[in-house]
């Protein structure tokens, strides 16, 4: 059976005020880490935070700031960071929430992003990972629960200048990040793809050693992208028509550009997962004929057996008198059981039933 809440979060939130910054999640530990980098078009610094220290001067400095907070265990921090970037509480007990639906939220002051980062784990099995995203006028927050994503490739644009992301408002750099969860999507379903074709192959040319239960993990993968795939698509369309401050017009052709890989995620995984259901009806089927053949195989044994075990059962009656009870009945009577069944066994034969 699927559960879709963690065990102990459900339990943790239940009775508590609208906006309770607490640590919902039993199993987060330990403080939490923030790396910062702050740039424009001139120059570009990074350093790393353990406390709430700076964070006022981070919040004033000139440029744009990136802090990318990893771990959620640190709760005072994260009020901390409330109180001075003036978020809302709501928000924050949203990014406490490991299994909050994706979705866009715009205040006065910043947007609230909320995604899921997916990658293929050493036994190729999907891991997912919550990321927030809080875009104000001149930073860029977001959260996660521990260290390692896949932002590096606009790590590495800030640091050497490439591209637009320097000379270009907070909501690129976000839209950027966004970017590039989304594009590791194609990579997930590049992957699953050729687990499901492998399957297919197995399945048509070595029906015997195939294992379905293969095909359902792979089906419910799919359908997890795209259960996250649709509110992707519903952000992405929501940014384009956002009338928020914090959209600057030079970025909706980019915002467009979001929109129409979340379209392509969403189609992608909505053929995969046609296909694995194709796959797991073919399985289906093969079981099924491989039954059909086993049953008519002991039917004809049946058959054939049938008038045999009449010959014999009468023949094995023990009366003082029978027909052929002769020294070469017992001879004639498997002689005649013999022809009996080849006889049979041509007739199936004939009507292609062998």
């Amino acid at each position: 059976m699927l559960s879709f809440v963690k065990k102990g979060i459900a339990g943790s939130k239940a009775g508590n005020p609208q906006g309770t910054i607490a640590n919902f999640a039993p199993d987060r530990s330990g403080k939490t880490t923030i790396e910062l980098f702050n740039y424009d078009q001139n120059h570009c610094s990074e350093g790393q935070l353990i406390d709430a220290t700076g964070l006022e001067q981070i919040r004033k400095s000139e440029g744009i700031s990136w802090l990318c907070y990893y771990g959620l265990g640190d709760v005072e921090l994260l009020r901390k960071t409330a109180e001075i970037f003036e978020i809302n509480p709501l928000s924050i007990e949203d990014i406490l929430n490991p299994d909050h639906r994706p979705k866009l939220e715009t205040f006065d002051n910043y947007l609230l992003i909320i995604v899921k980062m997916i990658g293929i784990g050493a036994d190729e099995h999907l891991t997912s990972e919550q990321v927030s995203f809080v875009v104000g006028k001149n930073y860029v927050l977001t959260f996660q629960e521990r260290p390692g994503d896949v932002f590096d490739p606009i790590r590495e644009r800030l640091r050497k200048n490439i591209g637009r992301v320097r000379g270009m408002a907070s909501d690129y750099l976000a839209l950027s990040l966004v970017d590039v969860i989304i594009d590791n999507y194609f990579v997930v379903l590049e992957c699953l793809a050729g687990a499901l074709e492998e399957l297919e192959l197995t399945l048509l040319t070595t029906p015997d050693g195939f294992e379905g239960r293969d095909v359902h993990k792979l089906k419910m993968r799919l359908f997890y992208m795209r259960k996250i795939s649709w509110p992707l698509r519903e952000i992405a369309a929501a940014l384009l028509r956002s009338e928020s401050p914090i959209i600057k017009p030079e970025s909706t052709i980019y915002f467009r550009d979001i929109y129409d890989h979340t379209v392509q995620v969403l189609e992608t995984s909505e053929t995969l997962r046609e296909v694995s259901i194709g796959v797991y009806d073919l399985y289906i089927s093969n079981i099924s004929m491989r039954m059909n053949e086993i049953m008519r195989t002991l039917t004809i044994i049946a058959t054939i057996f049938i008038p045999l075990t009449f010959i014999a059962g009468v023949y094995g009656m023990n009366f003082e008198h029978m027909p052929g009870q002769t020294d070469g009945g017992f001879y004639f009577v498997v002689l005649f059981m013999l022809v009996v069944a080849m006889s049979m066994l041509a007739f199936f034969r004939r009507h292609k039933w062998l």
